[in-house]
């Protein structure tokens, strides 16, 4: 199709807003009598709290308020109602809330919360789920199995097991018997922070007239509408939430992360908003962290390179409350295939809660977790076969006809990785590896990826469309800009349908539960996909408006009808019309009657047939839409230090059609940088006694400009899918997917040496080099 807007670099809408200053984040809201606070964090990881002592704190200068959990009994969560918004009996992890100051300033606020001491009585801390699975460990939640959860997932009642999750496909035992050849390993994907450039902050508002006002640096406030609703008992129509302006997100600002605690202290001065803005080490241990999965893998093939059966146990130490992790852990597990057919399929997952943050979302969502150990196994069963890696792959990818581990038939709809595959080969593979010299060791990697939306049986997006006397439109939704370019797809795919000029169409800047269509979270690179198709039958909607209009006017059926978007005219005779603007408002006719209807429309969109998973077999249809693709890289080693330098990333993903190509091009790259981090630099650690280490960029090593590659190629192919404008497909997530088993793949072609945890800094790499040297 030749498209108008669609495909076509156009300037992002909130491009002069952000580069001037003038855009408004959460910091910037000043309220009338306005105060803050300050949270004390405990100093042990995992204890019974035996007392509070807050009366010093409250002769400080500027307090109004301290705030403790004693005697607060409310739980909430998602999918599993384990949270609670401050500790009140015991302590589960270094970063939860204990006590909190409400004062006038924040820095009274911090200087008073320094006086309240706590006396705790320590617990034994686990910061590995292997610790908090054995036998005598101590139960991190010795009610777990009275909490509320969805129906087919939730703890093991007198264990650390937040949950349980198996998938079987096939039969794995009579898989691996039909095998000539296996491969297996264990491979650790640990601990990360999101750190977006915004901290995560909250202001919560307890109105006279019983309204909660919050305003938060999240991505889901109708989520955050229904569970403050539910924990105070008001209607939801009662709870107003608005989203300004947000300093990226990458995972971590999905589901109810502060809000739950910063609305319980402001409970206490009501008629007051209290504002709290996270510090740098609060935002990374006090909020949500990512990853945190141990795989143990295998997988069986034939002599051919036939794959014949996988099978994986993952752990996924989940921290002390699982509400945010277990659609992560679900989603690592299912996804330990890949983008490869395997007929026989046993894998299960042990979300385990541990004495550490809790985990949340983290751009791929549990994707890059899985598939970290499949795409080195298979670099490692392709040498035992003496196959390449590219024919070795070939043989099982999923595609039109397969089945994928949950059960879901593949179309040609559904996208096609070989010219993916081709793309990148060609990018880096065709031209001669250099080799090693005094200074380098020389290696290249490639894989597949393959990353379905995550989603949930009742997500949707909404659009509100309204049009204008001028012809002019406005668009309301609910999906969060952090940073993707969300509005200008939805400028692009409305001026496409609508066949107006973007510049004539003016999209949100702020979320408001009182105004915006409801949605449940921008999650899952599931925007473009679902938010374009609603966006796309809101216009169709509206131009069937006009054109009902238009029929009375005219005098002709509406099929008889077309638009141009400046006139509604007649398919036979085009100089029969009439100006979409006289139709907007309703026609007014030469005696002033209004015939006709206002043009407002609304729309949603829900991927078909999203379901649950079958709790006898793990399969379900929680797929629904795939985007493939395929990473190759060209790097080098300095011998003297251990440094890896990415001398070349080509990337090339099947996105079904590309809505802004520059846009496209930044998701991409800068996914690739993610996973450079990934794969190279970062990880929280923490002692045996679940304190943070390095909870701070002074030590938490993030990639800079100087990490990134020297040359990133970026590839599109555009077979189109089904439900998303156009034919496009999500691609926010997809591109971190395969970054680290390319690049460990690399380097074991650069020095012989199977790296299986993360991050592989230039120490492992010196330690390993000299290990194999006395071998």
């Amino acid at each position: 199709m030749e498209f108008k807007y669609v495909g076509k670099d156009i300037l992002r809408p909130d491009a002069t807003a952000k580069i001037t200053g003038k855009a408004k984040f959460l910091n910037d809201i000043k309220l009338p009598g306005m105060l803050h606070c300050a949270i004390l964090r405990p100093t042990v990881a995992h204890a019974k709290i035996v007392s509070i002592d807050t009366s010093e704190a409250e002769k400080c200068a500027g307090v109004v308020k301290v705030v403790t959990a004693q005697g607060q009994s409310f739980r909430y969560g998602d999918n599993i109602r384990d949270f609670t918004p401050m500790a009140s009996d015991r302590v589960r992890h270094i970063g939860e809330a204990v006590a909190a100051v409400i004062a006038d300033n924040v820095h009274h606020a911090r200087e008073a919360v320094k006086k309240i001491k706590v006396v705790y009585e320590p617990l034994p801390v686990y910061v590995d789920a292997r610790d908090a699975l054995k036998p005598d460990a101590v139960l991190i939640h010795p009610d777990s199995g009275e909490f509320w959860h969805l129906p087919g997932m939730g703890p093991r009642a007198g264990t650390n097991i937040a949950n349980y999750y198996k998938l079987i496909k096939g039969d794995a035992k009579k898989g691996f018997a039909e095998a000539d050849v296996t491969v297996e390993g264990e491979f650790n994907y640990p601990f990360a922070s999101c750190s977006a450039i915004e901290p995560h902050g909250s202001i919560a508002w307890f109105h006279e007239d019983g309204l909660i006002e919050i305003w938060s640096s999240s991505i889901c406030p109708f989520v955050i509408r229904e569970e403050v609703a539910r924990v105070y008992m008001r209607p939801a129509s009662e709870v107003r939430v608005h989203i300004p302006e947000l300093g990226g997100c990458f995972g971590y600002k999905s589901d109810i992360t502060v809000e739950q605690t910063i609305a319980f202290i402001a409970s206490f001065v009501p008629g007051r908003p209290v504002k709290w803005v996270a510090t740098r080490k609060e935002d990374m241990i006090s909020t949500l962290m990512g990853h945190g999965i141990r795989a143990k893998m295998k997988i069986g093939a034939k002599k051919d390179g036939t794959l014949t059966a996988i099978q994986a146990t993952l752990y996924h130490s989940t921290g002390a409350y699982a509400d945010t992790g277990i659609h992560v852990c679900i989603g690592a597990t299912h996804n330990c295939t890949g983008p490869y057919e395997f007929p026989n399929c046993f894998m299960e997952s042990y979300l385990t809660y541990t004495n550490t943050p809790p985990i949340g979302a983290f751009r791929g969502y549990g994707h890059q977790e899985g598939q970290f150990g499949a795409e080195r196994l298979m670099d490692m069963l392709a040498r035992k076969l003496k196959m390449s890696p590219f024919a070795l792959r070939e043989k099982n990818y999923l595609g039109e006809g397969k089945t994928t581990s949950l059960g879901e038939k593949l179309w040609k709809t559904n996208g096609d990785i070989r010219p993916c595959v081709e793309n990148v080969r060609k990018a880096v593979f065709e031209k001669p590896k250099p080799k090693e010299d005094d200074q380098y060791y020389y290696g290249r990697g490639f894989v597949g990826v393959m990353k379905s939306p995550k989603g949930a049986p009742n997500s949707s997006k909404g659009c509100y469309l309204k049009m204008n006397p001028d012809g002019s439109v406005c668009i309301n939704m609910g999906g969060a800009e952090v940073g993707q370019g969300l509005r200008n797809v939805v400028r692009q795919v409305a001026a496409e349908v609508l066949k107006i000029p973007p510049e004539r169409i003016r999209v949100y800047t702020e979320i408001d539960t009182q105004f915006s269509p409801w949605e449940w979270q921008t999650i899952g690179s599931m925007f473009t996909t679902q938010g374009g198709r609603a966006v796309v039958r809101a216009a169709e909607r509206a131009i069937a408006m006009l054109k009902r209009t238009a029929s009375q006017v005219l005098k002709s059926d509406e099929d008889m009808l077309d638009y141009d978007g400046e006139y509604v005219f007649l398919k036979s005779d085009p100089s029969v019309r009439v100006a979409v603007p006289r139709l907007i408002h309703g026609y007014m006719t030469e005696d002033c009657i209004t015939i006709g209807d206002v043009v407002q429309t609304t729309a949603d969109c829900r991927l078909p047939r999203y379901s649950g998973l079958d709790p006898e077999t793990g399969q379900g249809s929680a797929g629904v839409e795939y985007t493939f693709g395929a990473q190759a890289c060209d790097l080098r080693i300095e011998k003297a230090t251990g440094r890896v330098i990415i001398d070349h990333f080509a990337s090339s993903f099947d996105v079904g059609q590309v809505i802004n190509p520059k846009q496209i091009r930044g998701q991409i790259v800068g996914g690739v940088m993610i996973g450079v981090g990934a794969a190279l630099h970062e990880e929280i650690r923490f002692d045996a006694q679940g304190k943070a280490l390095n909870p701070f960029f002074g030590r938490y090593r993030f990639p800079t400009i100087k990490d990134r590659p020297a040359k990133q190629t970026v590839v599109c192919v555009e077979t189109p899918a089904v439900v998303g404008p156009f034919g496009a497909r999500g691609i926010g997530e997809h591109p971190v997917v395969g970054v680290a088993p390319c690049i460990l793949n690399a380097i074991q072609d650069a020095i012989g040496v199977e790296f299986t945890e993360l991050p592989v800094t230039p120490d492992k790499i010196k330690k390993a080099l000299e290990e194999k040297a006395k071998r």
